[in-house]
């Protein structure tokens, strides 16, 4: 497998694909991570970059990767480690307070792209138009993901934000299944299958509100009785704005039960040797028949994506999610 790597700093062009040493790893993320390019060079005495040039990054004629330098280390064998970042690495940096009105989650990347010149891709339209939304003090990101929860909860359909070779994309989850099948007969030469009810799962919700003149006082509880016999009580408690009345705070409450009432359930993919491509909100099929309590014979959505190139070969590591 060919790859090849690029740094641009001003008007100069160095083509360090020599000068690798050791693996490169491309990572991709669907739950708000940017996709990160890293790599180490040997400096020899002609190359010379600095933070914010671009890097370039292209697997068998295809590119897979423009970012920009935002880490450098070095060591004393004049080792140059080097972390890149893609676009979205910008939408989580930059904040702002937006008020917008009739637009669905794609007109929204449009404005948000043209107005921080960025480059899209493929925009797939989202349909749900959002009637009116505050955002105040929120990252540009969390303003799209906000946006696409929204036109999920009301359409029931997820799209996936990320980007590809340098341009911000937009895909309907339905877009993206690969045709690719991974089992345990060779294509999968391990997995980690993790479940978790210790750090992020509640059982109860308590919410607490005060008035200006106010002592805090109890507001709202909700629970959920069979889930705390299983695990004991796990407590999720938050003091909310006195200006929340009680139809807001039982939405709320409910809605935290239904994300964190649940055993979380984590399993990690590795050393594939399959299509080299693969990033994470693409779908493929995953057959694991003895998953402890579950059997898993279907598509599967892959969360993160982590492909190691190295010695002219690519393995990856998924972070698949547990549907039930």
């Amino acid at each position: 497998m060919q790859i090849r790597c690029w740094i641009q700093s001003g008007t100069k062009v160095y083509d360090v694909t020599n000068l690798l040493v050791g693996e490169v790893v491309l990572a991709s993320d669907v739950t708000g991570g940017a996709g990160s390019l890293v790599f180490s060079v040997i400096k020899d005495g002609v190359i010379s970059f600095l933070e914010g040039d671009q890097v370039t990054f292209q697997v068998e004629d295809e590119c897979v990767f423009v970012g920009w330098v935002m880490k450098k280390e070095r060591e004393e064998a004049q080792i140059i480690t080097v972390t890149a970042y893609d676009q979205m690495y910008y939408l989580a940096k930059n904040e702002t307070s937006l008020i917008y009105q009739n637009k669905t989650a794609s007109d929204l990347l449009r404005m948000i792209a043209q107005e921080y010149e960025m480059q899209l891709g493929e925009v797939s339209e989202s349909g749900w138009v959002i009637a009116q939304r505050i955002e105040e003090g929120q990252s540009l990101l969390d303003i799209l993901l906000n946006a696409l929860e929204l036109t999920q909860e009301a359409s029931g359909k997820e799209f996936f934000l990320y980007d590809t070779a340098g341009k911000l994309t937009l895909k309907e989850r339905s877009e993206l299944v690969r045709n690719v099948a991974l089992r345990c007969d060779g294509t999968i030469s391990g997995y980690h299958y993790k479940t978790d009810i210790s750090e992020d799962t509640y059982n109860c919700v308590v919410f607490f509100q005060a008035g200006y003149l106010e002592n805090e006082r109890l507001s709202w509880k909700a629970e959920r009785s069979e889930d705390i016999a299983r695990w004991g009580r796990l407590q999720y408690y938050k003091r909310m704005d006195h200006k929340l009345n009680t139809a807001q705070l039982k939405e709320m409450a409910e809605q935290i039960l239904r994300e964190k009432s649940r055993v979380v359930k984590e399993l990690t993919v590795e050393n594939i040797n399959s299509d080299s491509r693969l990033r994470a909100g693409e779908s493929v099929y995953l057959e694991i028949t003895d998953l402890a309590e579950i059997s898993l014979q279907q598509f599967c959505l892959i969360e993160r994506c982590e492909t190691h190139y190295a010695d002219g070969k690519c393995t990856n590591r998924l972070k698949i999610r547990i549907e039930e």
